[in-house]
């Protein structure tokens, strides 16, 4: 066909041979990409199954249970064992305040004389050792029925602050055992032990009030003993003014009787 006549057929609209094959090819469908194997796919899902599956069961199973073993049968213990687990230590304190007869607290009549005659030997023997020309004040007030205070005061050389709780809430602690001379109260027992009477009977702290030299603050404690440790509690420690130059005053309250001595008879 020549040009002139392919010019006059597109514009008439119809179409050339290889117009038709142009066309024709356009309306063909691309082709489809290749499918995978399907038995692949299948594995792949049935592996990763089987792997969550195990996971799964390993988490579930629980160990095998351990063989049962042999019961252990203890031996009966014998009498000695038994009364061994029931020794202990005895505390001083705890000893003296089941004993207190050994002390002369056996009763409460008893138990204020030996009060007082402990609290005075004491400022005694402490003045005598410091060449100190001794005054002492004792005062009995009675607070209830057969409930005292005992108040003992002294001008001797005082107690340093460390030595205080010791010597008065501790029993055996004092500097006249290991003296090779004689003295009046007991070796570290008298003291301490009619503090530990007062906290028996009523509850009440032993207060102490000491000084040991003019220009010094007074040292003042509110004790306690720990029986079953023999140590001292201290419930109370100040410092205060003191008109005293030097010196101790102690203070305990305790249950007692005190009864009046019959008059003398009378000379005619």
């Amino acid at each position: 066909m020549s040009r002139t006549a392919h010019k006059h057929a597109k514009k008439a609209g119809k179409k050339t041979p290889a117009g038709k094959k142009a066309h024709e090819e356009k309306k063909k469908p691309a082709p489809a990409a290749p499918a995978k194997p399907v038995a692949a796919v299948s594995d792949r899902r049935k592996n990763k199954g089987d792997d969550s599956r195990r996971s799964e069961t390993a988490a579930t199973v629980a160990p095998p249970p351990a063989t049962d073993a042999a019961p252990v049968v203890e031996e009966p213990k014998s009498a000695a064992e038994v009364m061994a687990k029931k020794q202990r230590d005895i505390s001083v304190s705890e000893f003296f305040l089941k004993n207190r007869h050994l002390l002369g607290f056996d009763n409460a009549r008893k138990a204020l004389l030996t009060t007082v005659k402990e609290a005075v030997d004491n400022s005694l023997d402490a003045c005598e050792e410091a060449s100190i020309l001794p005054e002492v004040w004792v005062e009995l007030i009675q607070v209830a029925e057969n409930r005292y205070r005992v108040i003992i005061t002294d001008n001797g050389p005082g107690i340093v602050k460390a030595q205080i709780p010791k010597v008065f809430a501790k029993l055996l602690y004092g500097s006249k055992f290991h003296r090779l001379r004689m003295s009046r109260g007991q070796q570290g027992i008298g003291i301490s032990a009619a503090g530990m009477y007062g906290q028996l009977t009523t509850g009440v702290a032993t207060k102490i009030t000491s000084k040991t030299g003019p220009k010094k603050k007074a040292h003042y404690y509110e004790l306690q003993i720990d029986t079953r440790k023999n140590e001292p509690h201290i419930g109370k420690d100040d410092e205060l003014h003191w008109d005293h130059a030097h010196g101790t005053r102690v203070e305990i309250e305790l249950e007692d009787t005190y009864q009046r001595p019959a008059p003398s008879p009378t000379r005619t």
